[in-house]
C-alpha cells in the first residue's frame, strides 16, 4: 500500500483507511459520489485505480448526496421521524440552512488554509439573522477568509444543508436568546448597529467612522475595544445625554463608560484634532484657495493674495458656581447667565482654522482680538501684511489694533448718533458684509445641533475638559462636514452688487419729501388678492432670490407674511396714480409707474411700525419691474438688496400669493390662551 497517498478532498498527508474510485467496484450511489467529489476536490476525478479519498470524506459525500432528494412541498413531513436520507433525530428546515459542523477545514471550498480561527458570536448571530445561516460551534474559517467575509458571495462557496438536530437547534436559540439580551449599542460587533443607527448616534457614516479609527492609533493601543471607545464617546458628543442613561445602553457600569470616555478624549486630541484644526495643520495657501467668489471680489483682490477670515465668539453655557471668583468671571450681563467663551477663527467658505479658548464670560469680542494682535501671537506668522478679517460690531473698539497690524478690517456700520437709520452708503455696506460673514454662524450652528453636549448647560465637574470636547467638534466637523461653496447666482449677485452699491435710494428722498409716512388720505386701501394688482409682477423662486441676493431674508420674508395674513388677506395701500407727478423732483425719471405702502409689525417690539414703500414700473417685466423701493426701519435705505420688510412684499405679491402657502409654525398659534380667567 501507498501510505504517501493524499486523499483528492483533503489535506491529509496520510491515507490510513482509502477509498479507490473504481469504477468496476463502486456501490450504488457512489456515480454520485463520483461526481460530487469531482466537482468540489481539487482536480478532476479519473477511474484510474489510483486516486482515492479517505473514508471520512467518502462518507461525507455520500450524506451529502443522498441528502439531495428533497422532500415535496406539498408533503407534510413528520418532524419526529427522520426524513429520507437524513441522518437519525434530523429534521429539514427549509427557511434555515447551516454550514458542516466541522473544525478540520475551512468553511470555503477548496480553501486548504491551516491558519483555522473560530467564528465568534456576533458573527454567528450576524449570519443567522440576515441570511438565515447558521454556524454550528465547531465551525472553522481561515484567517484570510475571517478577516474579508463577502456576505453576498458567501452560500455559493460553502456547503450547506437544511437539516438540523435537536442540539443545533438549541444552540441557535440560545445564540439568538443572548443576542436579544444583549447591551443596545454595541460599536465592536458586526451585529452592533447598521448605517441608520450609526449616524443617529454618532453623526457619521459607517465610512467616516471607520476612517476617524485610522486617524486615531492610539485608541487600539490604549484598548482591546477601540471602536466601542470611539463609539461611547461620540455617543456622548452626539446626543449630550446623562452618563447614567448611556452607561445602560452600552451595558456597562457608569465608571467604566467614563473611563472610555476619557481615553477616547485624551487619543483623539493626541491625534485626530491635530490633523484637522489649528494653524499647523494648514497653510496659508490652502486659506487662499478657500476663498469664494463673492468675498474675494470685494474684499480681496484679482490675484488672490489676500488671506479672507471671518472671526466670532461663542457660547458654551455652564452651572452656576460656589467659587464666588470664577462665579463673577462666568456671568455674562448681556445673556443673564453663566457661560464661558470659545472664540472661532474660520475661511470664507466657513473651514474652522482654529479655535481659541474658552474666555471669561465677561471679555468682549474686542478684548479678545486686541490679546490676538500681541507680538507673538502666531497668527502673525500665518498671516501677511494686508490680509483682511470680517467681524461684526462687537469689534469695532478693536479696529485700530488690527489696521495698525498692517491688515484689513471690514464690520457693518453703525448709525450715526442722531440718526434713526443707517444712511443709504451704510446700508449697503453692512449688507455686503452680512452677504459674506454668515459662514460663521453656520458653523456655531453646527456645534450646537450637531453636537448636543454643547448645547446643554455644563456641570462644572465636567469644565475641565469642554473646551476638549468642542476643539473635537471643530476637527470633526472639518473632516466630515461640508463647507459652503459658490452659489449658482454667485457671478450674478457680484453683478448685481456693483451695478446698485453707490446708487442713492430716490425713494426715500420722495418719501421724506412728500411726508408720506404721516398721510393716509392719498393711499387707499386695498388687499393684495384684488385685480386692481395683477399689474405687480409674476416671480420665480430664482428672480425672489436675486432681488434678496440671498435666502436668509426671503425666510424671514414668509414669517411676515403669515403675520399678516392671519385673517386671510394682505392690507396694501395704493397710492393715486395723479399723485406722482413730482417724481423727477427726486430724480425718479419714470412716468408709467405706481406706489404701494405697507406697513410691516415688528418681529422684535410690539408697539412699532414700520412703513414699507415699492414703486413697481408697468413699462418692465420680472424683477426689474421693482424700480425702487424704501422702508423705515434700520437698513431700509438699502440699494443692494433689500431689508425683510420690502422682500415679505415682494415675495407675497410676486410669488406667495400664486402658489400654497403654509404659514411657518402655524401650530403654535394655538398654544397661549387668550383671556385669563
Amino acid at each position: 500500500m501507498d501510505t504517501g497517498r493524499r486523499c483528492v478532498m483533503c489535506p491529509r498527508s496520510v491515507l490510513r483507511q482509502r477509498r479507490h474510485i473504481l469504477e468496476d467496484t463502486l456501490p450504488q450511489s457512489s456515480p454520485a459520489v463520483a461526481d460530487y467529489i469531482s466537482q468540489n476536490g481539487l482536480i478532476e476525478v479519473i477511474f484510474n485505480n489510483i486516486m482515492a479519498v479517505c473514508h471520512r470524506c467518502w462518507q461525507r459525500a455520500n450524506n451529502d448526496v443522498n441528502r439531495q432528494d428533497l422532500p415535496d412541498e406539498n408533503v407534510v413531513v413528520d418532524v419526529n421521524s427522520p426524513a429520507e436520507g437524513a441522518q437519525p433525530n434530523e429534521i429539514f428546515v427549509p427557511e434555515y440552512v447551516r454550514a458542516p459542523n466541522s473544525s478540520r477545514t475551512c468553511l470555503y471550498r477548496q480553501c486548504r488554509n491551516l491558519d483555522l480561527r473560530r467564528i465568534s458570536a456576533s458573527i454567528r448571530l450576524f449570519a443567522i439573522c440576515n441570511y438565515s445561516l447558521y454556524f454550528p460551534p465547531s465551525t472553522r474559517l481561515c484567517q484570510e477568509h475571517l478577516s474579508n467575509i463577502i456576505w453576498d458571495e458567501l452560500l455559493d462557496n460553502v456547503n450547506v444543508t437544511n437539516y438540523f438536530n435537536a442540539e443545533l437547534v438549541s444552540d441557535m436559540t440560545t445564540m439568538v436568546i443572548r443576542g436579544m439580551n444583549a447591551p443596545r449599542l454595541r460599536f465592536d460587533s458586526v451585529t452592533g448597529l447598521d448605517a441608520h443607527e450609526l449616524h443617529f448616534w454618532t453623526g457619521l457614516t459607517i465610512e467616516q467612522f471607520n476612517s476617524m479609527l485610522l486617524e486615531t492609533p492610539s485608541l487600539a493601543e490604549r484598548h482591546r475595544h477601540p471602536r466601542r471607545v470611539l463609539g461611547a464617546y461620540m455617543t456622548k458628543l452626539r446626543t449630550g445625554e446623562s452618563n447614567e442613561r448611556l452607561a445602560t445602553l452600552f451595558g456597562m457600569s457608569r465608571r467604566t463608560f467614563e473611563d472610555h470616555l476619557k481615553i477616547a478624549r485624551e487619543c483623539l486630541t493626541q491625534d485626530f484634532v491635530n490633523r484637522h484644526l489649528g494653524l499647523d495643520h494648514l497653510s496659508r495657501e490652502n486659506v487662499l484657495e478657500r476663498n469664494l467668489l463673492i468675498p474675494k471680489e470685494f474684499f480681496g483682490d484679482e490675484q488672490n493674495t489676500k488671506a479672507i477670515l471671518i472671526l466670532d465668539g461663542t457660547y458654551i453655557y455652564i452651572e452656576k458656581s460656589s467659587n464666588f471668583l470664577f462665579q463673577r468671571q462666568s456671568y455674562s450681563h448681556h445673556k443673564f447667565r453663566n457661560l464661558l467663551k470659545p472664540f472661532i477663527i474660520v475661511s470664507s467658505d466657513g473651514y474652522i482654522i482654529d479655535v481659541l479658548g474658552p474666555f471669561r464670560a465677561t471679555t468682549s469680542d474686542a478684548t479678545i482680538m486686541q490679546s490676538l494682535m500681541n507680538e507673538e501671537n502666531p497668527l502673525h506668522w500665518f498671516l501677511n501684511s494686508g490680509d483682511v478679517f470680517i467681524v461684526d460690531r462687537g469689534f469695532r473698539d478693536s479696529i485700530g489694533v488690527i489696521q495698525s497690524c498692517g491688515y484689513e478690517v471690514h464690520m457693518p456700520p453703525t448709525k450715526d448718533r442722531t440718526a434713526s437709520q443707517l444712511t443709504t452708503e451704510q446700508a449697503n455696506k453692512s449688507r455686503l458684509v452680512t452677504i459674506c460673514r454668515w459662514v460663521i454662524e453656520a458653523v456655531n450652528g453646527k456645534f450646537k445641533n450637531r453636537f448636543r453636549l454643547l448645547r446643554q448647560t455644563y456641570f462644572n465637574r465636567a469644565l475641565s475638559h469642554m473646551f476638549c470636547d468642542f476643539k473635537i467638534a471643530a476637527a470633526i466637523i472639518n473632516a466630515y462636514y461640508r463647507v459652503a461653496v459658490d452659489n449658482r447666482f454667485a457671478a450674478e449677485i457680484v453683478n448685481i452688487i456693483h451695478s446698485r452699491m453707490n446708487m442713492s435710494n430716490h425713494l426715500h428722498d420722495y418719501v421724506h419729501m412728500k411726508n408720506l409716512n404721516r398721510q393716509r388720505v392719498p393711499f387707499e386701501a386695498m388687499q393684495a388678492n384684488i385685480p386692481n394688482f395683477e399689474d405687480f409682477p409674476r416671480l420665480s423662486e430664482d428672480e425672489v432670490f436675486l432681488f434678496a441676493l440671498g435666502s436668509y431674508h426671503i425666510k424671514l420674508a414668509k414669517s411676515y407674511c403669515a403675520e399678516h395674513l392671519r385673517d386671510g388677506l394682505y392690507n396694501i395701500e395704493l397710492y393715486r396714480d395723479n399723485e406722482l407727478n413730482d417724481l423727477p423732483r427726486c430724480n425718479i425719471l419714470l412716468n408709467n409707474v405706481w406706489l404701494v405702502r405697507v406697513r410691516i409689525q415688528s418681529r422684535h417690539v410690539r408697539s412699532r411700525i414700520y412703513y414699507s414703500y415699492i414703486l413697481i414700473d408697468r413699462d418692465l417685466t420680472d424683477r426689474r419691474a421693482i424700480a425702487h423701493w424704501y422702508c423705515t426701519c434700520l437698513t431700509g435705505n438699502r440699494t443692494a438688496g433689500s431689508c425683510a420688510h420690502i422682500i415679505s412684499i415682494v415675495w407675497y405679491m410676486g410669488l406667495g400669493r400664486h402658489i400654497d402657502f403654509n404659514a411657518p409654525a402655524q401650530m403654535l398659534d394655538n398654544i397661549v390662551i387668550d383671556d385669563l380667567m
